[in-house]
């Protein structure tokens, strides 16, 4: 039994699927031929019984008419027609026992009640079949005895059993022949998605499985696994940007911070002036360090891992909760911040993350708003869902620089001087895509408006 089972291990899926399936179905088959011949037996020996019945009443019938005379000559008449396949009994004995006609010698033992069927054993095909017989009592005391041999039906089970072993091979053959074509054919996609598999392993990493345009679940599941492979395409590619803006925007100053403690080995500071260089130093730290914190986080959005922390949201508390903790910037600014969400909403979301974004939104448009003007949050509901939307009197963005200022550090000419790391839109787009909804920037005439919209809770 093992030997066959490291045996079935060696075979190659489409052998192994194949011969489990004519198994399977030469098992069944198999089940459908013995239940047909058993059924085709019982039938042929209830016909035989039947014939065995009839011809008693026949023969019994006659003897109301003719006597044993008339007994006599149709008993001879189907002695006389018998065949070797069809074997016949008859005896007519007096009520004192003695044989007045027929083919059996002796009254058979056990033979005690009338009308019941009897089993004998064949005289001309004896251990192979059986005699059926019944017998009947006439009015003058004598007995009638009929037996048709089975031999007949014994020939009807052989050449059921030969046509089913016939049939039985053909559709063995067939279900080999076929169930490997059919499951080749029905694996030939697999080999397809293997050989995908094995080409990205192998380096081309925009390798994509081909979809055939069936619909059928191979093809979904090709999408599926095109769609993991699109998404790890762009994680690989939000960590290289990661890290390339990290480089780039930690180079300048950790260059300067090697810069000033190379000179203050060689020209140490002042008692007076460590404070000041100390301070300086620690600038460029914490803005080192804050761009390092702002660039995992927007790599941590993009990875799409915190949609497992997703909640239903109440939009209204949370506009509300970003505006209040802004107020105090805004006032120190010398702007007012003016809020309008009159309808309850709601979404499945990451509050902290969502209220990260706003507060983005917002810091930005108190930063390039000019004193004494008003910076306007409002929350409406749109055709895709919700919009959450920030207004201010600022200078506003260049069209042609709307979709550049969300790529990580990267800050306009204009505001250079202002503080900031470039990476506040970045993470606005990074959480509007993890929630499946978008950001845009348009104009508020004078100013510029940024519009996130969000999908309604689900």
């Amino acid at each position: 039994m093992r030997s066959v089972l490291r045996w079935l291990r060696g075979l190659n899926a489409t052998v192994r699927l194949t011969l489990a399936n004519s198994v399977l179905l030469a098992s069944g088959f198999g089940l459908l031929l013995l239940l047909v011949g058993w059924l085709a037996g019982q039938y042929m020996l209830r016909h035989v019984q039947e014939s065995v019945d009839a011809e008693l009443d026949i023969l019994v019938a006659e003897y109301r008419v003719d006597g044993v005379n008339g007994i006599g000559g149709l008993i001879r008449q189907r002695l006389n027609m018998r065949t070797s396949d069809h074997h016949r009994i008859y005896r007519l004995e007096s009520a004192d026992g003695r044989l007045l006609i027929g083919n059996l010698d002796a009254w058979p033992e056990g033979a005690d009640r009338a009308d019941t069927i009897l089993r004998l054993q064949s005289i001309h095909h004896p251990g192979n079949t059986d005699i059926v017989a019944r017998w009947s009592r006439l009015p003058d005391g004598s007995r009638l005895l009929v037996g048709f041999d089975e031999y007949e039906v014994e020939q009807v089970r052989h050449d059921i059993r030969r046509a089913a072993w016939a049939s039985f091979s053909v559709m063995l053959l067939a279900a080999l022949i076929g169930g490997y074509l059919i499951t080749r054919a029905a694996l030939r996609p697999v080999e397809t998605i293997r050989r995908a598999a094995q080409q990205i392993m192998d380096g081309d990493l925009r390798h994509r499985i081909p979809v055939r345009g069936t619909a059928d679940e191979f093809d979904r599941l090709s999408q599926t696994l095109n769609g993991m492979l699109d998404r790890i395409d762009r994680l690989i590619a939000s960590v290289r940007g990661a890290t390339d803006n990290i480089a780039h925007d930690l180079r300048s100053p950790l260059t300067r911070h090697r810069a000033r403690i190379e000179a203050a080995l060689q020209h140490p500071p002042a008692p007076s002036e460590l404070p000041e260089w100390l301070e300086r130093n620690l600038t460029d730290i914490d803005q080192v360090l804050s761009t390092f914190q702002s660039l995992l986080r927007i790599a941590s959005v993009d990875s799409g891992l915190l949609r497992n922390e997703f909640r239903t949201l109440d939009l209204q508390a949370l506009v509300s909760d970003a505006v209040g903790f802004m107020e105090p910037l805004a006032e120190q600014c010398q702007l007012s911040l003016v809020l309008e969400a009159p309808v309850a909403a709601s979404c499945d979301g990451h509050r902290d993350l969502l209220f990260q974004a706003l507060i983005n939104l917002i810091d930005n448009a108190i930063k390039y708003s000019p004193p004494k003007a008003q910076v306007q949050v409002s929350l409406a509901a749109c055709s895709d869902g919700w919009c959450i939307e920030v207004s201010d009197h600022g200078p506003g963005i260049p069209h042609a620089e709307r979709e550049r200022v969300f790529d990580r550090l990267y800050r306009l000419e204009s505001a250079r001087n202002t503080p900031g790391l470039g990476l506040g839109l970045s993470l606005v787009r990074s959480v509007a895509r993890l929630h499946n909804g978008r950001v845009e920037l348009l104009d508020a005439g004078p100013g510029l408006r940024a519009v996130l919209h969000l999908p309604a809770a689900g």
